[in-house]
């Protein structure tokens, strides 16, 4: 039988973001590879990179790719707040999110200037920016429960 050691919860939850930040990192990827696709035929086309965030919204647009948009960026707002937690938790991990997923959607729509199979919008900045404030919110009102009250978590106390 394994020893058993009793780890304070303020312990045991220093463990959690562990997971939550290799998450992050490979979440952190995957947009990069789905906005950036398909790597090919980089070229200035004469427009600045920020070009998008002054441009008129898009006229054509489809309530699909809004919502895929929203979706895209729910899991990276959650998986800031976890891997911030428990240094940073609540408003200001939710705070922290939502700037980090400007940037992160910010860099990828200016970087989509150079790709002429991809389009840069603004209509997309602003639904990412959504879809990480919600994940944030999902982030902060879970994060208790993932972080502190899971039954892996509990799992591993009892394990190591």
């Amino acid at each position: 039988m394994l020893p058993h050691h009793d780890a304070s919860p303020a312990e045991s939850s220093a463990y959690a973001p562990t997971f939550a930040r290799v998450g992050l990192l490979m979440y952190v990827l995957l947009i990069s590879y789905a906005s950036l696709y398909p790597f090919s035929n980089w070229r200035d086309i004469g427009l600045p990179f920020w070009g998008y965030l002054l441009a008129p919204l898009p006229h054509y647009w489809t309530m699909f790719d809004a919502v895929t948009n929203v979706i895209a960026y729910l899991p990276f707002g959650a998986l800031v707040v976890f891997a911030l937690y428990p240094a940073v938790h609540r408003l200001p991990a939710a705070l922290l999110a939502v700037l980090a997923g400007t940037l992160l959607s910010g860099t990828m729509e200016a970087l989509q200037t150079f790709l002429p199979n991809r389009v840069s919008s603004n209509l997309d900045l602003l639904t990412n920016i959504g879809g990480t404030c919600l994940g944030a919110l999902a982030g902060v009102l879970l994060s208790p429960t993932f972080l502190e009250r899971s039954r892996l978590l509990q799992l591993r106390r009892q394990w190591l």
